[in-house]
């Protein structure tokens, strides 16, 4: 009668153990999801960032031609001619402007550098972790335990 007792209870650690392992690669695999998942909203995000910075770069074109097109229209409504002074403070505020668009695009640049450098760092974590889930099952299960003894049995 023991021996029957023995042998269900035997039965059901085996089947805890599968299910334990079969956890263990549910949750790798939830990692790795989770990892590529992010990886792919920071790669979204990333052009988003870019796409928004080429937007804000072409607004302050437009803005710098209209305020040297106004400048120009009031040198001239003054009487004066778009030489000398004028012409350099024209140019000035030209040469501003698309710096300061290029630095617009820059930050945009950079902005997605990084964003998609955390999207590689969640990739590698969710891999990482996954790894790290399915070793840990390995090393968990029972069955293994029993058929590799000098694998996953105490050191001495």
């Amino acid at each position: 009668m023991f021996g029957f007792i023995k042998t269900i209870f035997s039965g059901l650690g085996g089947l805890a153990g599968t299910a334990k392992a079969a956890a263990s690669l549910l949750g790798a695999g939830a990692s790795l999801y989770g990892g590529i998942q992010q990886n792919k909203q920071a790669k979204k995000q990333a052009r988003q960032a870019r796409e928004q910075a080429a937007f804000d770069a072409e607004r302050k074109r437009i803005q710098t031609r209209r305020l040297s097109g106004q400048q120009r229209a009031n040198f001239a409504a003054a009487g004066l001619k778009i030489e000398g002074s004028p012409a350099l403070l024209i140019e000035e505020t030209e040469q501003l402007g698309y710096q300061e668009a290029d630095s617009i695009l820059r930050y945009g640049d950079m902005q997605a550098k990084a964003l998609k450098k955390q999207g590689r760092n969640a990739l590698i974590g969710g891999g990482l972790s996954a790894g790290g889930g399915i070793l840990g099952g390995i090393a968990d299960n029972r069955l293994l335990k029993q058929t590799y003894p000098t694998l996953f049995g105490p050191q001495p």
